[in-house]
């Protein structure tokens, strides 16, 4: 097995999430996917690694839906003006997208799929908030039978959901 480092990482300061006063996030203005473009460029300077040498990028986001829907990773890509070449896969996992990333870039160099491996996320929660938000408008449509049908009455939903 190939050994793998590490070689950087870069994130965004951190804001509040406000979905109810969205000024007061000092990122309102800005996509989830705008915010990682502006990274993917900085971290590849940091690393000093070349653009085209990056064999995939992943990208995690635990509701990508609306404005955070990244067509399969390639989003930020282009955002960053990054080359076309670079294959892109979307990971949702919830609440940890971004780390099962991080664990597929792993296994992706460590068997020799890959040599570099970019790896991102994103969660923009004042422009996509999670629950009602996303429910109500339609971006996601849960199968309610799992909810009102007795077969599957053992499993609380509103936890696994």
């Amino acid at each position: 097995m190939k050994e793998v480092v590490i070689a950087g990482y870069l994130r965004t300061a951190q804001s509040r999430s406000r979905p109810r006063d969205p000024a007061r996030d000092w990122f309102c203005k800005m996509r989830g996917d705008e915010l990682l473009a502006k990274l993917l460029p900085e971290l590849i300077k940091k690393t000093g690694v070349e653009p085209e040498e990056i064999d995939d990028f992943l990208v995690g986001c635990a509701t990508a839906v609306g404005e955070q829907w990244a067509y399969g990773g390639r989003t930020p890509l282009f955002l960053a003006n990054l080359p076309d070449t670079i294959a892109a896969k979307f990971i949702d996992q919830q609440c940890g997208s971004s780390m099962a990333g991080i664990q597929v870039g792993f296994m992706e160099i460590a068997q020799d799929f890959a040599d570099i491996v970019m790896v991102g996320g994103y969660e923009h929660m004042t422009r996509i908030p999670m629950g009602g938000y996303t429910t109500d408008r339609g971006l996601i449509a849960p199968n309610m039978s799992l909810f009102t049908d007795p077969a599957y009455l053992h499993w609380d939903m509103m936890k696994a959901m």
